[in-house]
């Protein structure tokens, strides 16, 4: 039951390549955590934000910049990725985004934020979903 939030600067992608770009991610983040990315119920449990940011309010070392990089945040549940799958997952990220919008010269063209929700404390629906039960949900065999 990942959570995906995409911030790139204003016109970086078209629609098409937007979608491309957060279904990729999508596909990367299921198959870290053990899932099918052909499974439509671990499918249906990613969900991802695209938000764009408005021109010359991206700052790197307190300056505007022209070409602003991406910042990629995925939350998960406590559990659902070990070191390996971060490691494993930050590397498909910073392939995918160079994919799209290719490397910058002498700096980074994303940020990506690997960050877990506790134990006990993902919910939705008025009720908490612990670990196990998302897994069960998603087909994830547990380790």
């Amino acid at each position: 039951m990942p959570l995906i939030q995409v911030t790139a600067p204003k016109g970086a992608l078209n629609k098409k390549d937007q979608d491309a770009l957060m279904s990729r991610l999508s596909n990367a983040v299921l198959k870290t955590e053990g899932a099918s990315v052909d499974d439509p119920g671990a499918r249906a449990l990613v969900w991802a934000y695209y938000q764009e940011q408005p021109d010359e309010t991206v700052y790197v070392g307190g300056e505007t910049v022209e070409k602003a990089p991406l910042c990629i945040a995925v939350t998960t549940p406590q559990g659902a990725l070990n070191a390996d799958g971060r490691e494993e997952l930050a590397a498909a990220i910073g392939s995918i985004v160079d994919e799209f919008v290719g490397p910058f010269d002498d700096r980074l063209n994303h940020w990506a934020m690997l960050y877990e929700v506790d134990e006990g404390s993902w919910a939705g629906g008025g009720q908490i979903f612990p670990l196990a039960g998302i897994q069960a949900a998603m087909n994830i065999k547990a380790a």
